[in-house]
């Protein structure tokens, strides 16, 4: 079947991921930079302060299947008040060298306009989360986010997500 965000089909004939229409759904409105940059600056941030940026490859496989289950999560509303977003690194390579993105998939997360540290297990913290993973550990990672946000909100020194795999 499609997907929605993605457009992915499943091709039969390798067991993987179509991108002839991913690349034009990677470059739907809502998944250009610039949606990005407008949800920032709207300060939209009360009813969605969590944002995520998903930057993945319309040719890349693990880019693919990770822009899959994110759109999933946000399509059903898998995690509430958070605004998603998943940007084509090959439409944005200016903005991706600006948030230190070198590879995908990759996340990162704003809480209120600043961004959030991640902290992984016998890894330096790090601006982004790098990696495909499932759709629970993606679910995982956006709530730690959300958790992190709320507790720099109370009082917390550090805007910090720590991820226990």
């Amino acid at each position: 079947g499609s997907y929605p965000l993605v457009g992915v089909q499943r091709s039969r004939k390798w067991g993987g991921l179509a991108a002839s229409s991913a690349t034009a759904q990677l470059q739907r409105t809502e998944n250009r930079w610039e949606s990005v940059q407008e949800a920032l600056l709207q300060r939209s941030i009360e009813a969605f302060p969590l944002v995520a940026v998903l930057w993945a490859q319309s040719w890349n496989p693990p880019s693919l299947n990770s822009a899959e289950s994110v759109e999933r999560i946000r399509t059903n509303g898998l995690v509430s008040d958070v605004q998603i977003f998943i940007v084509d690194i090959d439409q944005h390579p200016e903005k991706a060298m600006e948030y230190d993105i070198t590879c995908t998939p990759a996340l990162f997360m704003l809480w209120k306009g600043e961004q959030i540290s991640m902290r992984r297990c016998f890894r330096a913290d790090s601006n982004k989360f790098v990696g495909s993973v499932k759709e629970a550990k993606w679910i995982q990672v956006l709530k730690e986010g959300q958790r992190s946000g709320k507790q720099y909100d109370d009082g917390e020194t550090f805007l910090r997500a720590c991820l226990e795999f």
